[in-house]
């Protein structure tokens, strides 16, 4: 396991720092919106009739009695949809004075691995929500991220990809910090390769495990060297050592079909300490790189 020891440390102390000065709230508000692309440019996968985009909605969590706008996360679940991941993560982000906007980007999209839409199809539907967050006085819209699990993570390393970003907020700025849970990088990589784009340039961090179904074990660190070498760029990652795909599930083992898993069978299982190890080094990243005053 790689270790943040030092960014561990300093974490803790912000963290019990802010939870004296302010609490957070727990109850999410619900902001239904609009994905970027309109009908005729959209793909069939998503069964929609309106001209303004694919309807989807989030929840938005904002730390209580912040003194002034907030920086903020784009929140996006796996394939699964919304589940424990997110709160793991809801409470220390708020308690850091980092906002979360969980999306759902399935409900009445897909239904599972096998109709689960290519994850370029997403994009549209999380610019929007970047784009949403801007409207808001409460978050701060220069500093705003995107965090993901699986699918997620995915979609949350294709948001960095300059043409994308281009495409989709023409000459807006897009996210300014990236967090990717297992992404998958095998197909990301083989896309961005094709694509001919650069990345922004935003700091990016990639957790994954040796264990992973999906083949992150081999592909994150590849993607890591690819980027370091073709692109000067240099991506933190974390890995976990014997963790599998979604070790921050807090549910029973899964075994599932998967046509984007090694096999085609992925599989989950919970691992309490590199879930725990990530909340830390998440939240550590996200200070850092969001600048929460």
């Amino acid at each position: 396991m790689k270790s943040f020891k030092r960014a561990g440390i300093v974490v803790v102390v912000m963290a019990v720092v802010i939870v004296m000065r302010a609490g957070a709230t727990t109850q999410g508000t619900k902001i239904e919106f609009y994905s970027l692309d309109t009908s005729e440019h959209s793909s069939h996968h998503l069964r929609h009739h309106h001209s303004q985009g694919q309807p989807v909605s989030g929840y938005l969590y904002v730390p209580e009695n912040a003194p002034g706008p907030v920086p903020a996360i784009v929140l996006v679940h796996g394939t699964m949809g919304i589940d424990q991941r997110g709160e793991l993560y809801r409470q220390p982000l708020l308690t850091a004075g980092i906002a979360i906007f969980e999306v759902d980007f399935k409900t009445g999209i897909y239904r599972g691995p096998l109709d689960r839409p290519n994850p370029s199809i997403f994009l549209p539907m999380a610019f929007a929500a970047l784009k949403e967050l801007r409207k808001l006085p409460s978050i701060d819209p220069n500093r705003i991220g995107i965090m993901g699990f699986s699918l997620g993570g995915n979609i949350t390393l294709r948001t960095a990809m300059e043409s994308n970003v281009k495409q989709w907020m023409g000459d807006e700025k897009g996210f300014i910090a990236f967090a990717a849970f297992y992404p998958v990088c095998k197909h990301f990589t083989s896309d961005f390769e094709q694509s001919g784009s650069k990345l922004t340039g935003g700091p990016m961090i990639i957790f994954y495990g040796t264990a992973d179904s999906y083949g992150d074990g081999k592909a994150v660190p590849e993607l890591k060297s690819l980027l370091a070498e073709k692109y000067n760029f240099k991506v933190i990652t974390v890995e976990y050592e014997g963790a599998t795909h979604g070790f921050n599930r807090n549910a029973p083992p899964m075994w599932y079909p998967d046509p984007a898993a090694n096999e085609m069978i992925g599989h989950t299982a919970w691992n309490a300490e590199a879930a725990n190890d990530s909340v830390v080094k998440v939240v550590t990243f996200l200070n850092e790189n969001l600048g929460t005053k």
